[in-house]
């Protein structure tokens, strides 16, 4: 059963040339919720982004911003369970792109440990792999 609060402990990419990298550093943030009426909501982020200069996200500056959601992902909308893979239906994203997607992430739930990846295609960019442990 995967509905619940979960929180991201590691984040790892899977695939030549970047076999391991971790490209939102050693301690990445995140929370994803499974909720039982059927949504999803994930975000996560790189856990040393720099702060911003400026208290209010409208007066900094496009560099800060840039930099601010280059390690940022984030998407919600509906989900589907079927014991080894998950799919999310994706309703809002940080990438126009997904919007309207289909994103299917193979899972393995091991205790309180969810880890999540889509499946690799040989040729495409490296996959990563996102383990979740569950706070509720």
């Amino acid at each position: 059963m995967i509905v619940g609060t979960w929180q991201l402990v590691d984040y790892v990419m899977e695939g030549e040339p970047d076999d391991g990298a971790r490209s939102l550093g050693d301690k990445p943030l995140g929370l994803l919720i499974y909720g039982p009426d059927g949504y999803m909501s994930v975000q996560y982020m790189a856990g040393d982004r720099p702060l911003l200069r400026t208290e209010n996200w409208r007066w900094t500056t496009d560099e800060e911003k840039l930099a601010a959601v280059r390690t940022f992902g984030a998407y919600a909308g509906r989900y589907e369970w079927s014991g080894d893979r998950v799919v999310h239906q994706v309703e809002t994203a940080i990438y126009p792109n997904w919007i309207g997607a289909t994103l299917v992430r193979l899972a393995v739930v091991d205790g309180d440990r969810l880890i999540l990846r889509a499946e690799r295609t040989p040729g495409r960019p490296p996959t990563p792999i996102l383990t979740w442990e569950r706070i509720r």
